[in-house]
């Protein structure tokens, strides 16, 4: 009683140590998304393409100076239509020495220009934008092949395909909008400022101030926006994780008839994110309408300013009224565009923060595959050892999967993995295909090379694997049989189906080999789906076999037919099979036999434990009890 009591507490303790370890990794993750800023990102990118962010700038440029210069040429025509109105000649020049003709002119000479530098200038950003889309998802996407397997092991593969395709295409559109809006609208600004200084500095201070104070009001609403927004995206991250589960979850969903209880609980899930955006958008929508009473209220401020300034010279107050209100109308546009940027920045600096903390994510080991760094591995044609090895999860650092052992897998000879589930068997062929290194000591390759200065993808090239589920991805056969030998042939390719047991099948098929797959190979069965990657494995011809209970959802009467084929394959290579059934080992050069927290506790041919006490014995004889059966 006491020790089942201790076994209970170790267990509260290791769950508790886990969630820790969960709450850390959440913790570094927030760190690294604070570390994140759009303005450094778009600075790097902007480096690496010089020349095409040198012609935006250029061109919005010269289009704010011939936005800016209108109410100059209207203040000037007007003074012109002026004195053709009191009798002078319609050949009259002003002080510019131009005609009213020439001024009209000049005025639709300046919008050409501005519609001209303007196409240029939102082709040329909206292509840099869609570049930097497909640049983050590439760096991304390369970022989460390079993650060790540690790294999936807490996240929804909905959580991170949202910040791959969302986050980035966020950031690919909105950069071309905030690039050309932001310059436009601050060039647009500080030359239309002038501009009106020049036409009366009285007045342009008092629109200055108003226009400060909305300023000051705009830059405060960010934080707290950008804030808002920070919360919305990782509820959206999380719906778009959950709903993602539930349909790849479909078949049990089907099975179990809960199909009106996941159509409330998406409804009950979509709450919160409603709750937090209503937050949001009452914010936004508070600040917009109180803007919007700021900017009206400009024009009729400098209006009464006019009046009392002015009041004693009327004929002044007449002509520069309307000039000055152009001018003010010119000043709001960027005010307004300034709104849509700030939205802008707040979806950008969230986006840009998120997938910061995916770039920025350590990684637990090198696997040299980027920078072909490492020792290349041309054969594996000696043993494998494993020397001193211990190994644990990094997700559960306090738990000994394999205690410190040695052994020597000698070059073609086959090994076979036997024990009860969390024994360590599937860890071995985690270890051996390095998606986890060793705790302690080493996994060496040809005796010599350690795995983890081992240029990995040269390594693989030389490795078949089998696992208990499948991978199969949205293609047709062809495409999935010949995955990691890409320049197989037809011939080739149905050749290893055959070997496989599976030519038959397909055949059967309306498009044969041409007929897609749906993803996951969803409309296979279990077996289908193990003949399909057996036949990969035929094709790859590789020279070392790790088979993780490659038959096992086979009928007896096809497995004993892929088992053959398997033997034959198995013949001078080495191979490691991790079974349940015992009849799948029979013929193995030898047998290892596991225990939890254990390690090896047995050794030796099928022939020879069946005969001796212990565990394997006991799984040998239960086996016989359910054939009898």
């Amino acid at each position: 009683m006491i020790k089942k009591e201790q076994n209970l507490d170790d267990v509260s303790i290791f769950e508790s140590q886990k969630s820790q370890a969960q709450i850390n990794a959440e913790i570094e993750d927030e760190l690294r998304e604070k570390e994140g800023s759009f303005f450094k990102m778009m600075f790097r990118f902007s480096m690496k393409y010089k020349l095409q962010s040198l012609i935006v700038l250029i061109t919005v440029i010269i289009s704010a100076l011939a936005v800016a210069v209108t109410p100059l040429i209207t203040k000037e025509l007007m003074e012109v239509a002026g004195e053709i109105a009191r009798g002078k000649p319609e050949s009259v020049v002003g002080k510019w020495g131009m005609t009213w003709q020439a001024l009209v002119g000049l005025d639709l000479g300046t919008i050409l220009v501005n519609v001209v530098m303007g196409f240029i200038a939102q082709f040329i950003s909206g292509m840099l934008g869609k570049q930097l889309e497909i640049d983050l998802r590439n760096q991304t996407i390369e970022k989460l092949i390079e993650e060790d397997m540690s790294y999936y092991s807490d996240k929804k593969i909905g959580e991170i395909l949202t910040k791959i395709v969302s986050d980035t295409q966020i950031i690919g559109e909105q950069v071309a909008i905030i690039i050309i809006t932001a310059i436009t609208s601050i060039l647009t600004f500080f030359v239309s400022l002038i501009m009106m200084s020049i036409i009366d500095w009285k007045l342009t201070l008092v629109a200055l101030g108003m226009f400060v104070v909305m300023l000051i009001a705009m830059g405060l609403s960010f934080p707290p926006l950008r804030k808002r927004m920070q919360v919305i995206r990782k509820e959206v991250t999380s719906l778009n994780g959950d709903v993602i589960d539930r349909v790849n979850a479909v078949k049990l969903v089907k099975a179990m008839g809960t199909e009106k209880y996941e159509s409330k609980r998406v409804v009950e899930t979509h709450k919160t994110y409603y709750a937090e955006f209503k937050k949001m958008n009452y914010f936004l929508s508070l600040f917009i309408a109180c803007l919007f009473v700021g900017v009206s209220s400009v024009q009729v401020m400098v209006t009464l300013a006019a009046g009392l300034i002015y009041e004693s010279t009327p004929e002044v107050l007449i002509s520069l009224i309307p000039t000055f209100i152009i001018s003010v109308g010119i000043l709001i546009g960027p005010i307004m565009q300034m709104i849509r940027v700030i939205i802008g920045l707040v979806q950008v600096s969230t986006a840009s923060k998120r997938l910061h903390a995916i770039l920025t994510t350590p990684v637990l080991f090198n696997n040299h595959y980027k920078d072909k760094a490492g020792i290349d591995i041309k054969h594996v044609n000696g043993d494998i050892v494993f020397k001193d090895l211990e190994f644990r999860y990094p997700e559960k650092p306090n738990k000994v999967i394999l205690p410190k052992f040695n052994f020597t897998f000698e070059k073609g000879k086959s090994y076979a993995f036997v024990g009860e589930t969390g024994s360590g068997k599937s860890s071995i062929a985690k270890l051996l295909l390095r998606f986890y290194d060793p705790s302690e000591g080493a996994v060496l390759i040809n005796g010599k090379t350690d795995l983890k200065k081992a240029n990995l993808s040269t390594y693989l090239e030389h490795v078949g694997y089998v696992e208990q589920e499948p991978a199969i991805l949205l293609g047709n056969v062809y495409e999935n049989i010949k995955y990691g030998k890409f320049d197989a042939t037809n011939e080739q390719i149905i050749a290893a189906a055959k070997k496989a047991n599976l030519h038959n099948l397909v055949m059967t098929w309306p498009g044969g080999y041409d007929t897609i797959l749906g993803e996951r190979g969803f409309m296979l069965s279990g077996g289908q789906k193990q003949r399909l990657v057996i036949a990969r494995i035929f094709l790859k011809n590789p020279e070392i076999l790790i088979l993780d209970e490659a038959t096992s959802a086979l009928d007896n009467i096809v497995e004993k037919e892929i088992q053959a084929e398997l033997d034959k394959l198995m013949e001078g290579r080495t191979s490691f099979t991790i079974a349940h059934r015992l009849s799948t080992i029979k013929r193995v050069d030898k047998i290892l036999v596991l225990e939890p927290g254990k390690g090896i506790v047995q050794q030796g041919t099928y022939n020879e434990l069946k005969k001796v006490d212990g565990r394997f014995k006991r799984l040998y004889e239960a086996g016989k009890l359910i054939n009898q059966k």
